[in-house]
């Protein structure tokens, strides 16, 4: 795989570059300059960039090198600045397209023939066109999962209940994130009354007739006027109107 050809590639961009200690250095040195891996790959000696994306799979030091140089050649605060840190309109088309494929942009920026994640944040920051453009993406991206939900309900049996209950509320929890006006649940306020609803609640007690020692059921309940507690059997007490009982029974 060391002089990988690069499969798909136009015509007159395969290379047969065999890889070495010195090569994947020099990169990562270019790449800390600041320097943009797709311009690197494109000169007459040096790789392709799916050549230097498979070295970067099977050797997993150059890999690290690789994410490293990557992440120092693209820092917004001006060290390391070189002209691959200025807004690159094709990477910015293939951010998107792979976007609305329901990849995250974390995902993308671990491709080591793009820029890394901070500079996709400060182009969000800084360019208003980039910004844009992933936040329509991003609603693309919940309409696609809103058919995966769909999907996986379909295929949802007795055994796979309980998992795809779990993907569901994660796809409906992102589908709200990336697109709130369209998929995020809309809280109901409840309906206002007329006027305030006082619940009363009864107090039920055994009680022993000191004379006769029969045992009978005492209701007590409190005064909504005064306040104080009285029996519910009392020939004095009554109800203010607009009362709800427990149970369904209101004056």
């Amino acid at each position: 795989m060391d002089d990988d050809n690069a499969p798909g590639l136009p015509a007159g961009k395969q290379k047969h570059v065999r890889w070495s200690e010195g090569l994947g250095e020099a990169i990562c040195r270019r790449l800390r300059d600041g320097e943009l891996l797709r311009h690197i790959c494109q000169e007459r000696d040096m790789p392709s960039d799916v050549t230097v994306a498979n070295w970067a799979r099977e050797r997993p030091d150059f890999a690290r090198a690789l994410a490293a140089a990557r992440r120092m050649g693209w820092r917004p605060d001006g060290a390391h600045r070189g002209p691959a840190f200025s807004f690159c309109p094709e990477i910015a088309d293939e951010v998107f397209e792979r976007l609305c494929e329901g990849e995250s942009l974390t995902r993308i920026a671990a491709d080591p023939t793009l820029p890394s994640l901070s500079t996709f944040y400060y182009w969000r920051r800084k360019i208003p066109e980039f910004e844009a453009a992933v936040n329509a993406a991003r609603r693309i991206q919940a309409d696609r999962f809103c058919d995966l939900g769909w999907a996986l309900c379909e295929g949802a049996t007795p055994e796979t209940a309980y998992l795809t209950d779990v993907k569901l509320k994660q796809l409906r929890w992102m589908a709200g994130t990336m697109a709130p006006k369209t998929y995020r649940t809309k809280l109901v306020e409840p309906a206002e009354t007329d006027e305030p609803m006082r619940i009363i609640w009864r107090h039920f007690m055994v009680e022993e007739d000191p004379e006769t020692g029969e045992r009978r059921l005492a209701v007590y309940v409190p005064d909504p006027e005064t306040g104080g507690i009285m029996r519910e059997d009392d020939p004095d007490y009554r109800p203010p109107r607009g009362l709800h009982m427990p149970g369904g029974v209101s004056w």
